[in-house]
């Protein structure tokens, strides 16, 4: 019987599992490839990149306070204890929470809506437990976080330019009542 008509050896599940393969090999020192960046390439960050961060804030700081002097940004009246604006909104930040008591209980508008959002907020990243990165696989926190900024942007901006004397409804091209 020649080699070609030998008839393939067929291996039981037996001898399979005792065969034992090597995959730890002993790697030569010399035969790891080092590669040495060149000092050329380098660039220090003192003096380099601190002058000019210096040299940008300076010109900055310079065309900040040229606009503030050239553009007159009048200040108010000096605050009257004894008379207040008629609407008193307070600073925009706070506006949506202002907005919110226009329509529920202060209990409810203060705490319980504030609080429901901070817990969801807080708990959302156990809800949505995806180590990716990409935007395409963060469907939940991303629809999530979403939702809330523009729940809290349009409660901000109706309370920040629809509310007039009394905290009425007011469109605002009939009156300005804007004051941020």
């Amino acid at each position: 019987m020649s080699i070609e008509q030998q008839e393939p050896r067929v291996q039981t599940q037996s001898a399979a599992t005792q065969r034992r393969y090597r995959t730890l090999a002993v790697v030569m020192q010399e035969a790891i490839t080092r590669v040495e960046k060149p000092l050329e390439d380098s660039v220090f960050v003192w003096p380099h990149l601190m002058v000019r961060e210096f040299f940008a804030a300076t010109i900055v700081t310079v065309m900040v306070t040229l606009l503030a002097v050239v553009i007159n940004a009048p200040l108010r009246d000096p605050a009257n204890p004894n008379l207040t604006p008629n609407p008193a909104k307070a600073p925009w930040y706070f506006l949506g929470l202002q907005e919110l008591l226009h329509y529920f209980a202060p209990t409810t508008a203060g705490v319980l809506v504030p609080g429901f959002v901070l817990v969801g907020l807080a708990i959302l990243p156990y809800i949505d437990r995806n180590p990716s990165r990409a935007y395409a696989d963060r469907k939940v926190a991303i629809i999530t976080f979403t939702m809330f900024v523009v729940f809290w942007a349009v409660v901000t901006l109706a309370g920040s330019f629809f509310r007039g004397p009394g905290w009425v409804w007011v469109w605002p091209w009939v009156h300005v009542y804007f004051d941020l």
